[in-house]
């Protein structure tokens, strides 16, 4: 591939990054608004489709945190190449 080609590419791979991290923040503040809903219908703090659905928010930030900037970084490395 030409230097044109592969910065073309990633920059697409960037801007699909920067896609999946809005889309993650939304489902983020979703699954928030979601959860206090599930206590508010159960009455209790402690109900089992809320904390489910914490479960589920607190892995896709543990993703964002872990996976997508580990990504990023790959992607850093590859630009200075």
């Amino acid at each position: 591939m030409k230097k044109k080609q592969i910065r073309k590419y990633l920059r697409h791979a960037e801007d699909y990054m920067e896609e999946i991290e809005v889309k993650m923040r939304c489902l983020d503040s979703t699954l928030f608004f979601v959860s206090l809903g599930m206590e508010y219908f159960h009455q209790t703090e402690n109900c089992f489709e809320g904390n489910t659905v914490q479960f589920i928010n607190d892995y896709l930030k543990a993703v964002r945190n872990v996976e997508i900037a580990g990504l990023h970084e790959a992607l850093e490395k590859l630009k200075n190449v």
